[in-house]
């Protein structure tokens, strides 16, 4: 009998400490999941740089009304010209443009209605709004978009028109054009055109439409700021209403 209670308590002990081993695991595994890459964005505390990376190229942030993406630096086009300004590197185009984005320009596009952006043309939208006709031109339509660019050793956060050039010394206005529907039908892979763009998810409205390919003005990066080939940047988005 006293064998018997024996092994009773034997298997109590052991059962017990089953049940300790299996709560600490439990415990383990809900951390990890808190910490893990697929839930870095949810951080409470954490800035915006230290989510936006190569991985999660696009950092929505509603309270502030800013979108940032992820982006590197192409060296060729700190000299060479261009209409591109940003691109996303599996785009038809995404070799050509200064900055190379990580993630497809549609993100892009519904990211900056996240943050109340409205584009001269909805998805599915009438087209033929999309450009004001003036001085033998047509121009850019939809919300105004101001960006600024960063990068780990930078003095300051560039206003865009400091980092990139436009040979006629008209000053970059980019302008939320949309163009949903051609970057699903056709993925350029722009994000941020030179001129107004019917492609490009913005572009800039100070130029009309074929103003690079008519060789009426050039654009490059700026390289007396913008840093060497390959280096990761960081550039902001928000809405002018």
């Amino acid at each position: 009998m006293k064998k018997k209670s024996a092994h009773i308590f034997k298997f109590l002990i052991l059962a017990a400490l089953a049940m300790v081993v299996l709560s600490a695991c439990s415990s383990k595994s809900t951390s990890d999941s808190k910490d893990s890459p697929t839930n870095t964005e949810n951080k409470e505390g954490q800035n915006a740089e230290q989510v936006v990376t190569k991985e999660h190229p696009i950092y929505i942030d509603k309270e502030k009304k800013v979108v940032k993406v992820y982006a590197t630096v192409n060296g060729k086009y700190l000299v060479t010209p261009t209409r591109h300004g940003l691109n996303w590197v599996e785009g038809k185009y995404g070799n050509q443009s200064v900055l190379s984005a990580y993630a497809n320009p549609l993100k892009f596009n519904e990211a900056l209605k996240e943050i109340d952006g409205t584009p001269a043309v909805e998805k599915g939208g009438d087209a033929s709004k999309e450009f004001e006709e003036k001085d033998g031109g047509k121009y850019i339509l939809g919300d105004q978009v101001l960006v600024t660019v960063t990068w780990a050793d930078a003095k300051k956060e560039y206003d865009i028109n400091d980092v990139m050039v436009d040979s006629t010394g008209k000053k970059i206005v980019y302008r939320f054009g949309g163009n949903y529907d051609v970057q699903a039908a056709k993925m350029t892979g722009c994000y941020m055109c030179f001129d107004s763009c019917p492609a490009g998810i913005t572009s800039n409205s100070n130029q009309p439409v074929g103003t690079f390919d008519g060789g009426h003005a050039e654009f490059h990066g700026n390289a007396k700021v913008l840093p060497k080939d390959g280096t990761p940047v960081i550039l902001t988005y928000s809405i002018e209403k």
